[in-house]
């Protein structure tokens, strides 16, 4: 197993366009599956080709075992990376291509055969093996790419978006293969996708990057129960943390709701800590609003949409310019336009100020 290190990396994009990758310092652990989330075009695709030593930082170092990329290249017998444009050679049939990579280091035929007749039948490709990439569809191209990468059974796996183009059901059931195999294997995984959800399911930690900068890392616990920044919190989870933008009132008792023209009594989990800002917001999941009966401190709403999830669902509601995201059961059922009174439930509550969480 392999220790890869990244040291104050920084790569400046060559136009406005590409996203610049700002002193970037992590620590993988030997077997760790780490996932990389972002936005598209945040700049996960680069660090993923830093570290296989594609490019090169502008400043900064990776180190593989301590040993550092100006020093080595990488040992591509022991690399593999999956890109999300799958890279197949075109003219080849899948089990050309698949063949490929074990020919070059001499590989017997017999396991050669072995190891992709195991591969294929583990991603259900077996039928697609005498065909073309041009032949297969986008979603089968995914998957031969993925096969490509497991027969070699390397050290570090690298993988850029590997399952964007698959269907709901079969992306599912590839997360689970994809983990699975990369455990029994003792690889060192770095794992981009844009799916917060996909991290969350996958990575044993998670990297929330934001316009090539860090956000946080920790596990999918600690990003959405404990997120370090307004950034996280809205982009980890589903739906996005709710935030509701207050000023306190003269005697910091109460908070005046900026977007939603209301006033609240100061919840008793942030008030020894709100009397020391004017202006901050609180955050809040919609699993910690509820929907009560009218009462003090229950803000008015009105009900613009109700989204079924499975055995819940999520009621949008909302008070001029303040929409709020509500979990609620699935035998709850609101009309469009209905008033409806919605309470914060204290354990849940963050307080943010200048973007970053206080509480």
């Amino acid at each position: 197993m392999v220790n890869i290190s990244l040291d104050k990396i920084t790569l400046i994009g060559k136009n406005s366009e590409d996203i610049s990758v700002s002193d970037i310092s992590m620590d993988i652990k030997a077997g760790e599956f780490l996932v990389l989330v972002a936005p598209i075009n945040n700049g996960k695709s680069q660090i993923l080709k830093m570290i296989a030593g594609l490019i090169k930082p502008n400043s900064g170092t990776v180190f593989f075992d301590g040993k550092s990329l100006n020093e080595f290249s990488p040992n591509y017998e022991k690399l593999a990376m999956v890109l999300e444009s799958q890279a197949l050679y075109p003219h080849l049939t899948l089990r050309k291509n698949l063949e490929f990579g074990l020919k070059i280091v001499n590989m017997p035929k017999e396991t050669i055969n072995a190891r992709i007749a195991e591969i294929a039948n583990l991603l259900e490709i077996s039928s697609l093996l005498d065909l073309t990439p041009k032949q297969l569809s986008g979603s089968q191209r995914q998957l031969a790419a993925i096969a490509r990468a497991f027969v070699k059974r390397p050290q570090v796996l690298i993988f850029d978006e590997p399952i964007s183009e698959l269907d709901s059901h079969l992306k599912i059931r590839m997360q689970s293969v994809i983990k699975r195999f990369c455990i029994n294997l003792q690889a060192t995984v770095v794992y981009a996708t844009h799916n917060p959800s996909e991290a969350m399911t996958v990575g044993d930690r998670i990297v929330c990057i934001h316009e090539g900068k860090i956000q946080q890392i920790g596990t999918s616990y600690e990003l959405y129960s404990k997120p370090a920044n307004e950034i996280v919190a809205r982009f980890i989870g589903y739906p996005e943390m709710n935030f509701i933008e207050f000023e306190t009132g003269d005697d910091c008792k109460i908070l005046n709701l900026i977007d939603a023209s209301y006033s609240i009594t100061v919840p008793k989990k942030i008030e020894d800590t709100v009397k020391y800002y004017k202006r901050a917001k609180i955050g809040v999941r919609a699993e910690n609003l509820r929907i009560v009966p009218e009462k003090p401190n229950a803000i008015p709403m009105i009900v613009e949409m109700q989204e079924y999830t499975g055995s819940q669902s999520i009621l949008y509601v909302s008070r001029e310019q303040q929409t709020l995201a509500v979990e609620i059961s699935l035998n709850e059922h609101y009309e469009l336009g209905d008033t409806v009174y919605t309470e914060l439930s204290e354990s849940g509550i963050h307080l943010f100020v200048d973007g970053k969480i206080v509480i």
